[in-house]
């Protein structure tokens, strides 16, 4: 249908940057369209947030900050690189700087908005690791192998980029659970392996936060599945039945250990 609606939305799907565009309204603005690199910031995929309230979807944040960038987009109609902050799925707020522009789309207003990501608070210089990777000792459980196989490759990323995140979380958490000295010992080491990727999270400083977005596609598979294969190893190890079960649930859902061939 020729509308300046659908000639909106396709102005959103050519920008280069993150772009959104949503129905105007403080507590009842909807999405309507969202380019790639939008998904990508957020860590969600489109069915997740089609047509949801972008407080309700966990997206967008409730601040004074978002109330005064909507008072500006009432009174003036716009507004250029005001700082702001976006939620990803996995909980992490962003820091961003927006622009936007009040339109009007097929008889309803709608805001135009454009991020611009900002470099994330870290503690230390995140590297992508050694050149030398340990090898992978966990595949992907064959049902979502299949489900990986019918998705496009943003949607692959994101999903995979958000279990790894919880994947990391998880083992820096359970270190700290552990009971047998050898366990909770072999946890911190995966925890210090992915320190690299450790970012401070400015809604909430103590929370263990990680940020995979330098990471192109292949590097969060092969990152996911070395930890994974650590993760196994130690739940075959540990005689532990809590830390088993929490391991468990971190990767068990989506991996399987590979199996080990012993020469004789």
């Amino acid at each position: 249908m020729f509308s300046t609606r659908t000639l909106t939305a396709e102005l959103v799907q050519l920008a280069d940057v993150p772009a959104c565009l949503s129905t105007a309204g403080s507590d009842g603005s909807r999405y309507v369209a969202v380019n790639a690199g939008y998904l990508r910031l957020i860590e969600r995929v489109w069915p997740e947030i089609h047509q949801k309230e972008l407080l309700a979807a966990g997206s967008a944040v409730s601040s004074a900050q978002r109330d005064r960038r909507l008072g500006m987009l009432e009174t003036n109609g716009y507004y250029d690189s005001e700082p702001a902050e976006v939620r990803a799925a996995t909980g992490r707020i962003i820091a961003v700087e927006i622009c936007s522009q009040r339109v009007w789309c097929s008889g309803v207003a709608c805001d135009l908005e454009y991020f611009m990501p900002l470099p994330p608070a870290k503690p230390h210089d995140a590297g992508c690791g050694s050149s030398e990777a340990p090898s992978r000792r966990a595949s992907f459980t064959p049902r979502f192998s299949a489900s990986l196989r019918s998705m496009n490759l943003l949607d692959k990323r994101i999903v995979i980029g958000r279990i790894l995140s919880v994947a990391a979380r998880g083992a820096v958490l359970a270190s700290h659970l552990a009971g047998p000295r050898d366990i909770a010992r072999a946890l911190t080491t995966i925890g210090a392996r992915l320190s690299a990727y450790q970012v401070v999270d400015s809604a909430s400083p103590t929370q263990i936060a990680f940020d995979f977005a330098d990471l192109e596609y292949d590097q969060l598979e092969n990152l996911l599945l070395q930890v994974a294969g650590d993760l196994w190893l130690l739940i075959m190890a540990s005689e532990d039945r809590d830390i088993v079960e929490t391991l468990r649930c971190l990767i068990g859902p989506y991996t399987v250990p590979r199996p080990v061939v012993v020469a004789c």
